[in-house]
């Protein structure tokens, strides 16, 4: 069973996930995989504001997998997921095991 500390990560990312779903369907539609769009930092931090860029194919790519998300280099909450990919700019993160229903339940995709 996770902690209260972890669910709340795990739902306030989802949140933001599902702010990216919108930008990508209202905003960002109409460009091709290879351009580059911002999306708001799916890290556990409500307050964050951070915005990330990436082409919609990697965009595409990690929505593919509901226990994956995108946050700015620093800002993953290793205490409920794992870094899985890296760069200068951004990480990809997978929850853990005891999180995972909360990110399945909420994908916006499912």
């Amino acid at each position: 069973m996770a902690s209260e500390r972890k669910e709340r990560i795990a739902y306030n990312e989802s949140a933001f996930r599902e702010l990216n779903e919108m930008l990508e369907r209202d905003v960002h539609r109409g460009r091709t995989q290879s351009e580059y769009a911002g999306f708001v930092c799916e890290c556990g931090d409500p307050d964050c504001d951070d915005v990330i860029r990436l082409d919609l194919e990697t965009y595409e790519s990690i929505r593919g997998d509901s226990q994956l998300f995108f946050a700015v280099s620093g800002h993953e909450q290793l205490e409920a997921e794992d870094v899985v990919d890296a760069n200068d700019r951004y990480v990809v993160v997978r929850k853990h095991e005891d999180v995972a229903d909360i990110a399945q339940r909420t994908d916006p995709r499912s």
